[in-house]
């Protein structure tokens, strides 16, 4: 079989294992690993095909330690590394060398994601001994990383962006787990992991059409009967949780409910403790708490603040509200502030402490970069505009089937 790769790690303990890789897979770059024994006789073969390829060198002080040989790998590709090689350009051969060499070395590479191959030589048993035919050449075939197949390589990766709400990245990686590993279980187990990402990636620009449809397939693939029962549990929560998830979302089309209130709170507390993003966070939490007060005013009073019908206001409510903004006249939309206003005046409620509260939270939002000023916000501003937000709403049982899963 003819290989093309750029750069080579291998193992050697035959002379004639050097040219045949070169011969047939024709590196820019090998690297090799070998013993004491035989070092001599490899430096002068290597020297030999020096005009075909570059040579590196690495010597295991005891081939029966399976650290040393693990620690070579790591030192060559740690070389190769730094002149532009990286794991997708680099092939182990671990042939050659004792068994306790070719197991390091292996794991090595596995652990780098590095791909492996081994010389086939051809034998024959001849009178109860296996015999070379020399007649046939060696062959060079490629092995699969047990990681790979299994989805264990890049799963991790994965889960660890899905965890920081990268849904995007982490269904591209997932597809890709997806399209290598082997069986039908896993299959489905990656594909529907592919499609949960693509789910609450549209879900989280509220792109709730997309976010059903994906959501929808992902539960379908996760529900598949799994015999692994590491693969049956993981897949039954998840599935339990898209099915919540797709509940609360057949709610937020259309009108203005309490479940797109929420969701925008969700969404911010994923941007504050997902990800970090305090400045974003806050910008949602500063929406969420408007369209808590627009909610209010429709569900309750059938009054939307966009061009509103100050008829449908009791009088005593007029001036009370006049009041309390300092307003001359009544506005035909109302912001923020405003809503708020009418929301607590129609509630007959007061303006108290809690108000000064409010008052001090939004005026640190004022000064963020995202709103009117430079000031980043602070972890500890976002955190307690969030709890803040959260006890205004204070709807836990609604809130927990907006929640996103972690897989991990």
């Amino acid at each position: 079989m003819k290989l093309r790769l750029k750069a080579l790690i291998m193992v050697v303990s035959r002379v004639e294992a050097v040219e045949a890789a070169v011969e047939q897979l024709s590196p820019e770059i090998v690297a090799v690993i070998t013993s004491q024994g035989i070092a001599g006789d490899v430096a002068v073969e290597c020297q030999r095909l020096k005009d075909r390829v570059k040579f590196l060198y690495a010597i295991v002080d005891s081939p029966m330690e399976i650290q040393h040989s693990f620690g070579r790998f790591e030192h060559l590709f740690g070389l190769l590394e730094e002149r532009g090689y990286p794991a997708k350009d680099v092939v182990l051969d671990a042939t050659g060398g004792t068994t306790t060499m070719r197991l390091g070395t292996a794991l090595a590479a596995i652990s780098k994601g590095v791909r492996m191959v081994h010389q086939r030589v051809h034998m024959d048993l001849v009178d109860g001994e296996w015999i070379r035919d020399e007649s046939k050449p060696i062959e060079i075939v490629p092995m699969e990383n047990p990681l790979e197949s299994t989805g264990l390589l890049r799963e991790g990766q994965g889960v660890e962006l899905f965890d920081r709400r990268d849904y995007g990245a982490a269904a591209l990686i997932f597809a890709d787990v997806a399209l290598k590993v082997e069986g039908a279980e896993r299959s489905h187990y990656y594909t529907g992991l592919t499609r949960l990402s693509e789910g609450y990636a549209a879900w989280d620009v509220a792109d709730y059409g997309t976010a059903l449809e994906k959501l929808s397939a992902a539960r379908k693939e996760l529900s598949t009967s799994f015999s692994d029962t590491t693969f049956a549990a993981r897949a039954a929560k998840l599935s339990a949780v898209t099915s919540a998830n797709l509940e609360f979302l057949g709610k937020v089309r259309g009108d203005l409910s309490l479940e797109n209130v929420v969701d925008m709170l969700e969404n911010a507390r994923r941007r504050i403790e997902d990800q970090n993003r305090y400045d974003d966070g806050v910008a949602r939490l500063y929406r969420c708490i408007e369209m808590l007060h627009q909610y209010n005013l429709y569900r309750k009073h059938g009054l939307k603040t966009k061009s509103l019908d100050w008829g449908r206001v009791s009088e005593k409510d007029k001036k009370v509200f006049l009041e309390r903004t300092g307003s001359g006249r009544l506005p035909g939309d109302l912001d923020l502030m405003r809503s708020r206003v009418l929301d607590q005046v129609l509630e007959g409620k007061a303006a108290g402490l809690e108000e000064n509260v409010f008052r001090d939270l939004l005026q640190q939002r004022n000064n963020s970069i995202l709103a009117h000023g430079f000031e980043p916000i602070s972890s500890a501003s976002a955190r307690n505009f969030l709890r803040y937000v959260d006890e205004a709403i204070s709807r836990p049982q609604v809130a927990e089937k907006a929640r996103h899963p972690r897989l991990k």
